[in-house]
């Protein structure tokens, strides 16, 4: 934890730990390696790397190949079959999903426990239109301009420098980052918008005649999903006429560009610097690697992967595993990289 930025302004006892992740105290004290040890005199004053482990630190243990041999001290989390690999001074909190329960307890310490200070407030720099419909306990930043007929429901976060344009509806405990534009856009409730993104505003459409050419208006809007996260500096365009729609619970990381009229379905995956042109259809848990790019109208069937800088020009089926430029089944492009590697090798000998 890097202490200039993020601070522990309670104490951590190992009792709170063990309540978050629902492991009671007597299941905790039954395990073999915490017969004598009392968790009410146990505190966590710092959150660390496994690597950094010490005393009345707290980190988590997944990956067996790292050398953990000099880490002796500290509390971790850790999956039962694993114990065996630590020393036996550590304090072991079994769990299944070790990275998911340290994500759990940082989510509670520092967000839930660490909310500005200022938040039920609209700030004296704030424009609120009159007719702005704004909820219980809603907080709006400095020189944001929230415009005629937004709706901003219960327990929301607009940051500073945002604009959210006429008739736009934000849902309930929704955050949204410093710098962010808003226009014709519906977003559910727990949805996070991160700073500098641009949420549907005019898509690339358009018909070529020279030096009259000029964007298609666009006439419909953007729906985003319950629990989705947007990264920063994020552009996705509303629809032509029908509405592009993000789903629920889809995570989009940073620098990701979206289309008008994507459909972008459930439980999706986006890394980094992705480009999706116009109406490409992702159905239900799909990955996309970072760079991926995808032509337009093209349709990625469910729970299929895509590699990392894939460049895609055809639909694929569901449960498709996808790489390569042009985009194929991963396994035969891993068998055309293996063969030009060898062909190349042939050339290099002659």
């Amino acid at each position: 934890m890097n202490k200039n930025f993020f601070k522990i302004n309670q104490k951590i006892n190992l009792l709170d730990i063990l309540k978050i992740l629902k492991i009671s105290n007597e299941d905790f004290c039954l395990e073999k390696n915490n017969k004598n040890i009392s968790p009410k005199k146990i505190y966590v004053d710092d959150f660390v790397s496994f690597e950094n482990l010490k005393e009345n630190k707290l980190s988590f243990f997944t990956n067996i190949k790292n050398d953990f041999k000099n880490v002796s001290s500290g509390i971790c989390i850790v999956e039962r079959k694993n114990f065996k690999f630590l020393h036996k001074n550590i304090i072991k909190i079994p769990y299944k999903y070790p990275k998911k329960g340290f994500s759990k307890i940082l989510e509670i310490f520092f967000y839930e426990n660490q909310k500005v200070n200022t938040k039920h407030k609209i700030h004296p720099l704030a424009i609120v239109h009159k007719n702005a419909k704004i909820g219980k306990n809603v907080f709006i930043g400095a020189y944001s301009t929230i415009c005629e007929n937004v709706t901003i429901e219960d327990d929301t976060y607009i940051s500073e420098r945002v604009t959210i344009s006429p008739n736009c509806k934000i849902g309930k405990k929704c955050f949204i980052g410093v710098g962010v534009v808003i226009e014709c856009t519906f977003l559910n409730e727990k949805v996070t918008v991160a700073h500098n993104t641009v949420l549907g505003k005019i898509g690339f459409g358009f018909i070529p005649n020279k030096t009259k050419t000029i964007l298609t208006p666009h006439i419909g809007g953007l729906v985003i999903g319950k629990g989705t996260y947007i990264g920063s500096s994020c552009n996705i365009d509303r629809g032509l006429i029908d509405n592009t729609s993000i789903g629920k619970y889809v995570m989009i990381d940073n620098q990701v560009h979206i289309g008008h009229n994507c459909i972008i379905k459930d439980f999706c995956i986006l890394a980094g610097k992705v480009g999706l042109s116009g109406s490409v259809v992702l159905e239900e848990n799909v990955i996309l690697g970072g760079d991926v790019s995808i032509k337009d109208n093209i349709t990625i069937g469910k729970d299929s992967v895509v590699a990392g800088a894939s460049k895609v020009f055809n639909s694929f089926p569901k449960e498709s595993k996808i790489g390569g430029s042009p985009a194929q089944d991963i396994n035969s492009w891993k068998r055309l990289v293996a063969s030009q590697r060898l062909s190349l090798k042939k050339i290099k000998k002659e």
